[in-house]
């Protein structure tokens, strides 16, 4: 590999380790610039020279679509009374979309390349996990307090948020590697068996649980569910197979011990809630259970009956991203004039938010975006190799999984969506190209 390759995996790499970056490392010039964007200038900017030189440029996965989507987010710009925040969104989104474009031109020809991307694109999440657990333990020892917003005890048991907003943005972002090599896992390709990747499985499992996310916990229990799920399906599916199953001593002990210790566990959780409800109302505050408040369940819920109305208000014509916030902020009774102010009003569901930012006509382009970068890579890894296929539908289960749990927080804007948006857009082109007509050398996907 030639050095301005290992350059840009170097600068891809320093993308994937900063998309998360909240409250890090961010340029405050009213919107808030992050690094990831700052650094995915730097591989816009090189695919945009590679294309100038006399390359093709390659598309991604409904890259029209999207395109398309934000040529109708420019169009409500006006529509918006505090149109400097619209227009600072839709240069996010155009930066986002752009970012994809880029991973597509430059990462898929080069099979080491592309490897080195995918390994560090996994380390990354790794790397995120190891900060979430220290940040937890170091208060706990008695240490600082790294970047903790939140606590469960002031000064003492913090809620992990990373280098996120909050708790529940931190466990947004993490789903993503969790579910990803999860999938990777249960592949069956023989390397990620190894000992390594479930060591960094199991430390994304332990940072999930930690930053106490509710939301966060409820997906990763849907996650760690996929294997027995799967299991059951094929006994279902194949009576055979219940019929070829073995009662042996072994296989009898272990279900009455995983019996016996849910019993355990809810035994002694029961025993210890009778003898410390103060501390358990402490860790419940926020869910609404055991008579706590609700605080940001009750504001997320607010927000998207907020944003359910705007798209009431207005079925035909949207209100742009930025424009989402003023009509939520209007259904309360205030206005928000700048970006700080604007910030406490964001769109809820993020497919509502396209709605009501696009107006169900304008909102086509962006769900005909959602259904090719799904459907397009489950298709081609049907007849990919193993580790093509292994790949491509580890990559779209965890786009999956992101796009049902921003159902429930944050906005569009994610740049960690965008970022796996690009690297399942390369592993695609590169794919792709081994099947590809003529011109088009055949590419490996992974190591």
């Amino acid at each position: 590999m030639n050095r301005p390759a290992n350059l840009l995996v170097a600068v891809a790499a320093g993308v994937f380790v900063t998309s998360s970056f909240d409250i890090f490392l961010n340029i405050d010039v009213g919107p808030n610039l992050r690094i990831a964007q700052l650094l995915g200038l730097i591989l816009i900017a090189a695919a945009a020279l590679r294309t100038r030189l006399g390359a093709s440029m390659q598309v991604p996965p409904g890259g029209h679509f999207l395109v398309a989507w934000l040529a109708v987010q420019l169009a409500f710009v006006p529509a918006a009374a505090f149109w400097e925040k619209s227009l600072g969104y839709c240069i996010w989104l155009a930066l986002d979309i752009a970012l994809s474009f880029a991973f597509v031109n430059l990462f898929p020809d080069d099979a080491a390349q592309l490897e080195k991307l995918l390994r560090f694109y996994l380390i990354s999440f790794v790397l995120i996990a190891c900060f979430g657990i220290l940040q937890f333990v170091l208060p706990l020892a008695g240490g600082p307090a790294l970047l903790v917003e939140q606590w469960w005890l002031p000064g003492k048991i913090p809620r992990v948020n990373g280098f996120s907003f909050e708790p529940s943005y931190y466990a947004t972002y993490l789903i993503l590697g969790l579910t990803c090599l999860g999938s990777l896992r249960r592949s069956g390709i023989q390397e990620f068996r190894a000992w390594k990747w479930a060591a960094a499985y199991f430390l994304m499992i332990a940072a999930m649980i930690v930053c106490s996310s509710r939301m966060g916990i409820a997906f990763l229990a849907l996650e760690l569910f996929i294997a027995p799920l799967k299991w059951l399906w094929r006994i279902f599916r194949s009576p055979r197979s219940v019929l070829a199953f073995r009662v042996s001593p072994l296989k009898l002990l272990a279900a009455a011990t995983a019996l016996w210790l849910v019993y355990a566990g809810a035994s002694a959780a029961a025993r210890w809630y009778g003898e410390n409800r103060e501390v358990a109302s402490i860790l419940a505050t926020g869910t609404g259970l055991l008579g706590t408040a609700s605080h940001s369940i009750d504001e997320r819920e607010n927000h998207l009956g907020d944003t359910l109305k705007t798209i009431a208000d207005h079925p035909w014509m949207g209100q742009s991203l930025g424009g989402v916030t003023e009509s939520v902020a209007g259904y309360i009774g205030t206005r928000p004039m700048n970006f700080e102010e604007a910030k406490s009003y964001e769109g809820e569901s993020v497919f509502a938010e396209a709605v009501a930012a696009s107006g169900w006509p304008g909102s086509i382009p962006f769900f005909c975006f959602v259904v090719v970068s799904l459907a397009s890579p489950l298709r081609l890894a049907r007849r990919a190799s193993p580790l093509q296929a292994a790949w491509l539908r580890a990559l779209t289960q965890s786009l999956i999984f992101e796009w049902a749990i921003l159902q429930f927080n944050q906005n569009i804007l994610r740049i960690y969506l965008w970022v796996h948006v690009a690297v399942l857009a390369a592993v695609y082109a590169a794919c792709r190209r081994q099947y590809g007509g003529v011109g088009e050398s055949p590419v490996a996907v992974g190591g």
